[in-house]
């Protein structure tokens, strides 16, 4: 059989492959059964991570496997995700582990604002990555190996690169009223000291369009304005009470907005499984459904060809990790990193109090039995709960102010 059919057959499995970790009370025929398409698969795509995992390592401190790194430059130098070893107590000897052999390493340097460091190597240097210019198309099909050429992660691509980092996005500086259903978008208020507010947008004004492109709601609003940097100046169509007119307006850079109290919102990111402390305001990211460990975080993402496309940055949630983009990557590095005494890490430390008891989550009461049947069922209730509330935040986050 050829190669590719062969993958293309295990792919088709790969659904079923995933649900050992989705469901986790399987009886032992159902668990031998998923264990042997999981091997199958791994076969099946194991030729395709080879080159990129002899440019995979795993990041020790001690015992403790701490993340991933991809060999970068001359083999001399791992890139790795910052927050996973800046932790780390400094009597901690780090290592790197390939497939064959610890490395000791030290830190080189940081890019604190990617969450990535890199470390130098002791000793002859390893394979570095081989970067490909190839672009990732919405729903194709990534990989990330693991050191020893088995696969870590599997996933599609489901949102294209995009930049996380709200403050770096232009800020025009209106709320838009949600009640209004007519063409563009009325403003309800127009934020302070913005670029809307010195250009003379008022409450009632009713945005038509962004340039030449229609405004069909807030979020196209939003949308037109994706990619603008801040300082652009933009030419709006306004309808008001004294007809319609051209406004051009200087956009700003995007203010830091208050936030959700952090407690729930982690305690809901984390009932689908262990997830990266930093895993946001990444200036290039790919969305995938990819569910590498946080442990797995910082080796080489790779497409059906074998092409190294980016690293993993984080684990998000239960759907949704991040990668950066080859070309990301490798001009990131040919900036200088910071001196690893000058920075500092800011890393979110894990919650270690116990967890708060939700309402409506109580104990169930004494001499109930609970089934695997009726257990499954709460699981699956809970995860359709779950994506059901980011549905909603993701609605909520439309009608913030573009």
């Amino acid at each position: 059989m050829k190669p590719f059919t062969s993958l293309f057959l295990a792919l088709s499995l790969s659904g079923v492959v995933r649900a050992q970790d989705d469901i986790p009370l399987l009886i032992p025929e159902e668990r031998s059964a998923v264990e042997a398409q999981a091997e199958a698969f791994n076969d099946a795509i194991s030729p395709v991570l080879a080159d990129a995992a002899k440019s995979t390592v795993r990041i020790w401190a001690g015992s403790r496997r701490l993340a991933y790194g991809t060999v970068v430059g001359n083999g001399s130098q791992v890139l790795t995700k910052w927050s996973e070893i800046a932790r780390v107590s400094v009597t901690e000897d780090l290592r790197v582990g390939t497939n064959r052999d610890y490395r000791p390493v030290r830190l080189g340097g940081i890019y604190q604002e990617e969450d990535l460091a890199v470390l130098e190597i002791e000793g002859d240097p390893l394979v570095p990555v081989k970067w490909s210019e190839a672009t990732p198309a919405l729903g194709s099909f990534i990989a990330a190996p693991q050191p020893d050429g088995r696969l870590a992660a599997f996933g599609v691509v489901s949102v294209l690169e995009r930049n996380l980092r709200d403050t770096d996005m232009a800020y025009l500086g209106v709320f838009g009223d949600a009640k209004y259903h007519g063409p563009g978008v009325r403003v309800e208020d127009v934020a302070e000291d913005s670029g809307a507010a010195k250009a003379g947008l008022k409450t009632g004004d009713i945005i038509l369009k962004v340039g030449d492109r229609a405004i069909s709601g807030v979020l196209e609003l939003k949308n037109s304005l994706i990619g603008v940097a801040p300082g652009s100046s933009v030419a709006l169509q306004v309808k008001n009470g004294d007809g319609t007119m051209i406004i051009d307006v200087i956009l700003g850079n995007r203010p830091d907005l208050p936030q959700f109290s952090g407690d729930r919102l982690r305690l809901m990111e984390r009932m689908g499984g262990p997830i990266s402390e930093v895993r946001d305001s990444f200036s290039h990211a790919i969305q995938t459904d990819m569910r590498p460990k946080p442990n797995q975080i910082g080796g080489p993402v790779v497409d059906l060809k074998g092409n190294v496309l980016g690293i993993t940055m984080a684990r998000a949630d239960r759907t949704r990790s991040f990668v950066m983009p080859a070309a990301a990557v490798k001009a990131l590095l040919e900036k200088p990193a910071s001196e690893p005494l000058v920075a500092n890490a800011t890393v979110e430390s894990p919650d270690e109090r116990p967890a708060p008891q939700m309402r409506g989550m109580s104990r169930p009461p004494r001499g109930k039995v609970i089934t695997e049947e009726r257990m499954r069922r709460h699981i699956s209730d809970m995860r359709r709960l779950m994506d059901h509330m980011r549905d909603e935040m993701e609605a909520l986050e439309a009608l913030e102010q573009p």
